[in-house]
């Protein structure tokens, strides 16, 4: 699974929206969408602070094994 489908699958089992996602991340809604389309590449310190907002690890997040 790619990082941005595995970000908006934990965000919708975690029954977030993008606007909650974003404001514990402390960046716009218009950012973490691009996050979660692909449409825009990520900072390792975003990837950090999205991992900490959906409640998993960065590496659960970024899937190290897949």
């Amino acid at each position: 699974m790619k990082l941005a489908e595995r970000i908006r699958k934990i965000k919708i089992d975690k029954n977030l929206t993008q606007e909650e996602v974003a404001f514990k991340c402390n960046i716009s809604q218009s950012a973490y969408s691009q996050i979660e389309r692909k449409a825009s590449k990520s900072t390792f310190e975003t990837l950090c602070k999205i991992a900490r907002a959906l409640d998993v690890s960065i590496i659960f997040l970024i899937d190290i094994e897949d």
